[in-house]
């Protein structure tokens, strides 16, 4: 949540909502906890029971919260240790790059060590952590639709056990993140399907739920979720901008 925090503390800024001094001290000790407690395990986006591992989304939301913190502080002209924020940023960039990736599956993985992909993979370009046509993205792009699309884009979060019984649903959100890595990397053909497919879901009145089934399409979890109708905005955005 480091990361969240301050990327909408930087947007704000951005639509001239700068800091003021309380403001700005709440910020300073995000980002220091961001810098110091990036190296623990955590349980990750999607909160997973057993041991806390050391989660990618997570390391770089990390990175994110330190990255939007230096941008604040040079931009608003604050006080900060931005040397010790330069260091911790350049280090939780080096660990995912390096522990996070494998090289041979031509992906970022799930956790460090991990051979598994998650859907959260997907939303590291939205923040600039990579650019999304790095031919990294495009390969984790690739593999995250390879190992969790159940049927034209309907994505589930991460495969793997998670200590519960049963199987869970396509995770929606998942699906309009996928649309807006295919838009940005300029795969319009694709994104336009699984934007189709996953807005498809909608019921009569055009609300989408948490999850669906992908086999008989019926509605799942939390309804209706409010992640899943943002990230059909952001996607239908992305579409927007990239099919001219």
């Amino acid at each position: 949540m480091f990361g969240y925090l301050l990327d909408l503390a930087w947007e704000w800024h951005q639509m001239g909502s700068s800091p003021d001094d309380d403001y700005w001290r709440f910020l300073v000790s995000l980002v220091d906890a961001a810098a110091e407690r990036w190296k623990d395990p955590d349980s990750g986006i999607w909160e997973m029971r057993g041991e806390p591992r050391h989660f990618v989304h997570s390391k770089a939301m990390c990175w994110v919260a330190v990255d939007r913190g230096l941008l604040l502080a040079e931009d608003c002209m604050r006080t900060a240790p931005v040397k010790r924020w330069h260091t911790a940023r350049d280090a939780i960039k080096k660990a995912v790059e390096t522990k996070g990736w494998d090289a041979e599956a031509n992906t970022f993985v799930q956790s460090f060590g991990s051979p598994e992909v998650d859907a959260s993979l997907l939303l590291l370009p939205s923040f600039g952590f990579i650019p999304y046509d790095d031919p990294r993205m495009v390969g984790t792009t690739d593999a995250v639709r390879r190992e969790l699309d159940l049927g034209g884009g309907l994505l589930r979060r991460y495969k793997g056990d998670d200590s519960l019984e049963g199987d869970e649903g396509t995770f929606l959100a998942c699906s309009f993140w996928l649309v807006e890595c295919l838009a940005y990397q300029g795969r319009i053909d694709d994104a336009r399907q699984v934007f189709e497919r996953a807005a498809g879901t909608a019921n009569d009145v055009g609300l989408f739920s948490e999850e669906v089934n992908a086999q008989d399409g019926s509605l799942l979890g939390n309804f209706p979720q409010g992640i899943s109708h943002f990230s059909h905005v952001a996607a239908a955005v992305a579409l927007a901008r990239k099919s001219g």
